[in-house]
């Protein structure tokens, strides 16, 4: 499951990126959390992830990179349990603007591939794309963001989905900063993914020490424990701390 960009023509952004290939820049991340969380769902089986992605961005506003995780055996052999993902392989591309000094617009296409899953027994594919379009804000007292992901066959092949996203980051002092981010995921065949509709949202504090990034969340869903899977504790509410590092 994501991340939260593989392009869906590779032609177009070759193109639009050759432009401003002189004055491309290069970043990478690295990251330790306590329990990958997508969209309010372990994604490790409340476990520890060690994470990390690498983005190559022009000055046209193009952009592509790599991010990936460790996940907890998704889609294992039916027959004997065994094998499973236990990765998560994101590619994405994308374009971004500035509307004004302080709006800017960005639309991405992300591919989130699981090495390793098994389609043994008509498990179904887990392997997808997904398209946001999304909207952020910049100011000197808080950034703001919404955004709409859309996938017209969803994690496990359960058919059309949609993600609704909005996030707001308020500095509370020098070296303190709140976030605070709610969503809401629709699927077409709720049965195949394995909940209900749902909503989820976390609050953070986050800083800078020693080089590093620090954050702690709360996380949680409105999934029932009946309602997770059929009966899991992967979408209950939860404390999320996290280590991260960009160059």
């Amino acid at each position: 499951m994501k991340k939260q960009l593989l392009i869906a023509s590779t032609a177009a952004v070759m193109t639009m990126a050759s432009v401003g290939a002189i004055a491309a820049e290069a970043s990478a991340n690295v990251a330790f959390t306590t329990d990958y969380r997508f969209r309010g769902i372990s994604q490790t089986d409340r476990d520890f992830a060690l994470q990390g992605g690498f983005d190559y961005a022009w000055d046209s506003g193009v952009y592509i990179g790599t991010w990936a995780s460790n996940v907890d055996g998704f889609s294992s052999n039916p027959i004997d349990g065994d094998g499973g993902a236990q990765a998560e392989l994101d590619f994405y591309a994308g374009y971004g603007f500035d509307i004004t000094d302080t709006l800017s617009f960005d639309f991405n296409t992300l591919y989130f591939y699981y090495p390793g899953a098994s389609t043994a027994g008509n498990q179904p594919e887990i392997d997808y794309w997904e398209f946001t379009p999304g909207i952020s804000y910049s100011g000197e007292t808080l950034s703001a963001g919404l955004s709409v992901s859309y996938s017209d066959d969803f994690f496990g092949e359960s058919g059309d989905a949609f993600y609704y996203n909005g996030t707001v980051d308020v500095p509370l002092t020098d070296y303190l900063a709140l976030g605070l981010h709610a969503g809401y995921q629709t699927i077409d065949d709720n049965e195949a993914f394995g909940t209900p509709d749902y909503a989820d949202w976390s609050i953070s504090l986050g800083t800078s020490m020693f080089g590093l990034d620090w954050s702690v969340a709360y996380v949680d869903t409105d999934l029932s424990y009946d309602e997770c899977f059929g009966g899991d504790n992967l979408c209950g509410a939860t404390a999320v701390g996290t280590v991260a590092k960009s160059f």
